[in-house]
């Protein structure tokens, strides 16, 4: 699934999520990874639409390895659930959000889910 997640740090900001819990990107099933290349085209293709063709970062949180969960975190793969977020580059950080840590958004999640909806 696709989500404009609270309290979203830059305008547009968008999550993918699997709809089952999965600690480790790597471990997601054939169907599945199925079902991600088809959101993740949809997603892409509207950001390109609605925003003008803007860049994007593209980040994957996953997971560390299963060994070193096992060793640090023995219950990482119940509590992480791996995610993709994409952040289209509509603004730029600037001394505020470098000097606090804090990121003015002037695009409310609503309204940037009702845009690319």
């Amino acid at each position: 699934m696709a989500i404009s997640p609270f309290a979203a740090r830059f305008p547009f900001e968008t999550w993918i999520l699997p709809k089952y819990h999965n600690a480790y990107y790597e471990k997601t099933n054939d169907n599945d990874i199925l079902s991600l290349a088809r959101i993740l085209k949809d997603t892409l293709s509207k950001i390109k639409k609605k925003l003008n063709n803007p860049p994007y970062n593209f980040i994957i949180h996953t997971g560390p390895s299963e060994e070193f969960s096992t060793r640090e975190w023995p219950d990482l793969d119940k509590k992480y659930h791996w995610h993709i977020e994409i952040i289209p580059r509509l603004t730029k950080i600037a001394g505020f959000e470098w000097g606090t840590g804090f990121y003015i958004n002037t695009t409310s999640p609503e309204e940037a889910a009702r845009i690319l909806r």
